[in-house]
């Protein structure tokens, strides 16, 4: 039974995950009306670090890489390290080493800054 309990969450954030992707790869968000817009954007007119990443993901899904890298080329580039640190999470107990290493303050501080010049940089060029 533990070892059951043990699976669950992995396999609902695996099941989770896929059901998001399927989601991003059928819908094109700028079509759907439903689709959630950035509020950011809609407030000031300017872009967030994030805007773009729907219509990014969707693209990248559907194979369209040149594509989503036009849509938002940061999240596109931020997706290794993403990647990266949610395996090392899920193998944490295991194997603590590259989760502290890609979790670590100065490395997160790193990428919090990357993201503050990139919300600059795209609203002055």
């Amino acid at each position: 039974m533990a070892a059951v309990r043990k699976l669950l969450l992995p396999i609902g954030l695996l099941l989770g995950a896929a059901a998001f992707a399927l989601l991003y790869y059928r819908v094109d968000p700028t079509q759907a009306a439903w689709m959630p817009r950035c509020p950011f954007r809609l407030l000031t007119g300017l872009q967030c670090p994030a805007c773009g990443n729907q219509r990014a993901l969707h693209a990248l899904l559907n194979g369209h890489l040149a594509d989503a890298f036009a849509f938002n080329p940061f999240f596109l580039l931020s997706l290794p390290y993403l990647a990266a640190l949610v395996v090392a999470a899920v193998l944490r107990r295991r194997h603590p080493g590259p989760y502290r290493r890609l979790a670590h303050p100065r490395v997160v501080m790193a990428y919090v800054v990357l993201i503050c010049l990139w919300w600059v940089l795209r609203n002055i060029i």
